[in-house]
């Protein structure tokens, strides 16, 4: 089931705060987390969810095979997996092939927001 994700579209220049915050956040892959919010990439556009509408979160790595002319690759794709308190479940993809940097993610978030479960349910 696809989410709609308009409500959480992060605009630069219309809330001062958020900006502050999206330029001090530091980059893990598409993933960018801020003090009270969480911004990811999809596409073309920046989202955000604030963490307090968050109740829990882990990893999914997904290992996936692309086959192309030549032969084929596989690679690691990493994702963050939010669970919000309406039941909503975001998946945002960190990248492919980063397990350090998604690790370091969920240990930064882990570290700074204990009051978030981590884990799968």
């Amino acid at each position: 089931m696809a989410v709609n994700l308009k409500p959480y579209v992060y605009k630069k220049k219309e809330t001062p705060a958020l900006d502050a915050e999206f330029a001090a956040g530091q980059d893990y892959g598409w993933v960018r987390p801020g003090q009270t919010v969480v911004f990811w990439r999809s596409g073309l556009r920046w989202y955000a969810v604030p963490l307090s509408q968050v109740q829990r979160i882990f990893r999914r790595v997904e290992p996936v095979y692309g086959k192309l002319c030549c032969g084929g690759n596989s690679f690691i794709m990493e994702k963050l997996v939010l669970i919000l308190k309406d039941g909503t479940e975001l998946e945002l993809y960190i990248g492919d092939d980063i397990e350090k940097k998604a690790a370091a993610l969920l240990e930064f978030l882990q570290s700074s927001h204990p009051e978030i479960t981590f884990g799968k349910p």
